[in-house]
């Protein structure tokens, strides 16, 4: 639990440990319901000037304490070639693109998180407001239990619900709790406890507990690749935009986060292998900081031959090579100049601000993608990371985590509004299923295509990777339909579950 006025005046530097949340997300934990302008001057990533009510929700509250930093644009580029694609808040506007425009619970100033693309917030304060709000719910039904150890868990069959027997029984919990002066039987044992739930919803972690103790299988693999993450000081201001650059051995992300007066904070995420990602950590502050710049300072470059010449010269008569390079050279300047023509007034390319330091530890962690086979069993749903885990590059992971809880809550709702027990009978577990691991699926294969496609360095890949890329950047639906999707405009039913 933190106090608000305490955390509004010790907030220390940012942490490495962040989400980029989606507008759907932002206002799913903000109860359902926008609360000011985001995009106003005075609702920067620093402390915003207007006071969240004691009614207010979670990212209200957060914001009003400087501890959330907006951003309306987002610049992409590669390492080997010409192409960049950027998305703004105006991708977000039209509602002839956007459905759901119409469903806008922003406050009377008539603007809301429809107005940006997403907000970087530390999981520390993230997730202490939300024990704020629950603790703070009023509601007797909820009763926390902490610092408690899972000892076993007696669910029903998976095979029950083929057999279109009686409801299944509630799953058993029991668990022990750990303090300092820990309860103990009459033969000194630790004392535990058990419970009983007739739906238990696992969200703990891709190393999930639960799912391991109801040996629910998974699916997946490791990219051998690992991110390094810090929070670094930057000179000059992020103009609330978050950068990402591709390059082969993966991409380097440069989000904002909070700032406070002149000091300017940003996160890197750089994916990269391990032999890299453990030289980054062992560099020097300075060192380090200098691999940073070198990479994030480097713009689009020109696109490079689909054939090499000398390859062209060897394995071709004259008048085929000949034709071949002129192709080359047509193809070549065709991308380049459909880049150029796309650096508009409105849409410029520009390079990051340079980072100046490093502010607290460099963290690393290993890059996987997994899934379980099934999403829920009798009386179980797993949820976030226990259900998927997924490269950070989309910045989907908890987005997706709080899509699930979305879905979940629809149906259990759904369930007792028909008078029905929801894990009773696995056919609203089943719709969650099937709803959630279609959605999740088209994004995981969508992330892994993204990191293979950059990951290829075989020239005449590279070279449509790249006309797609500016093909996507150039063209508005397409572009558009993709900011809605990052969004999680699609693909969501109308209305957040509150």
């Amino acid at each position: 639990y933190i106090d608000d006025s305490e955390n509004k005046q010790n907030k220390g530097n940012p942490n490495a440990r962040a989400y980029a949340l989606s507008p759907a997300s932002l206002e799913l934990i903000n109860n359902g319901s926008s609360f000011c302008n985001p995009r106003s001057s005075t609702a920067s990533s620093s402390a915003a000037s207007h006071d969240a009510s004691p009614a207010a929700g979670p990212i209200a509250r957060l914001d009003e304490m400087g501890r959330v930093a907006w951003y309306d644009s987002m610049q992409i580029w590669e390492s080997d070639g010409p192409a960049t694609l950027h998305f703004s808040n105006d991708d977000l506007s039209t509602e002839s693109i956007d459905p759901y425009k119409a469903m806008d619970t922003s406050s009377a100033d008539g603007a809301g998180y429809q107005d940006v693309l997403g907000a970087v917030i530390e999981d520390g304060p993230l997730v202490s407001a939300l024990w704020n709000e629950m603790q703070n719910s009023n509601d007797d039904g909820v009763d926390f239990i902490c610092n408690a150890a899972i000892k076993s868990i007696v669910a029903p069959s998976p095979n029950h619900a083929s057999r279109g027997l009686a409801p299944p029984k509630p799953v058993e919990l029991t668990y022990q709790v750990h303090n300092a002066f820990p309860e103990a039987d009459s033969k000194g044992h630790p004392l535990t406890k058990t419970i009983t739930a007739d739906l238990l919803v696992a969200a703990d972690g891709g190393n999930s507990t639960v799912r391991r103790m109801l040996g629910m299988p998974t699916v997946g693999f490791g990219y051998g690749r690992r991110a390094v993450t810090c929070t670094v000081k930057v000179d000059g201001s992020m103009g609330r935009t978050a950068y990402q650059r591709f390059m082969p051995n993966g991409p380097m992300a440069l989000l904002p986060v909070w700032s406070e007066g002149d000091d300017i904070y940003a996160n890197i995420v750089w994916s990269t292998t391990p032999s890299v990602a453990s030289d980054l950590q062992q560099l020097s502050e300075e060192d380090f900081v200098r691999e940073l710049n070198d990479c994030m300072q480097s713009g689009p470059v020109n696109t490079q031959s689909l054939f090499p010449s000398d390859l062209v010269d060897s394995i071709l008569p004259g008048p085929l090579a000949g034709i071949a390079k002129v192709v080359d050279y047509l193809a070549r300047g065709a991308n380049d100049g459909l880049t150029m023509s796309r650096w508009s007034e409105s849409r410029p390319f520009g390079l990051p601000p340079t980072m100046s330091s490093v502010v607290g530890p460099r963290l690393a962690f290993d890059l996987s993608l997994s899934q379980a086979r099934s999403y829920v069993a009798p009386r179980v749903a797993l949820v976030g990371d226990a259900a998927h885990t997924v490269h950070p590059m989309a910045g989907q992971g908890l987005n997706l985590g709080i899509g699930d809880v979305d879905c979940l809550v629809r149906h259990i709702r759904s369930a007792m509004s028909s008078g029905m027990d929801p894990g009773g009978t696995m056919h609203f577990l089943n719709q969650y299923d099937s709803e959630r691991k279609a959605e999740v699926s088209a994004t995981l294969g969508g992330i892994h295509a993204l990191h293979n496609m950059f990951g290829t360095t075989f020239s005449p890949a590279v070279y449509v990777r790249s006309l797609g890329m500016n093909l996507v950047n150039a063209a508005g639906p397409v572009r558009r339909r993709l900011a809605e999707v990052a969004a999680g405009r699609r693909g969501a039913l109308p209305g957040l579950s509150k």
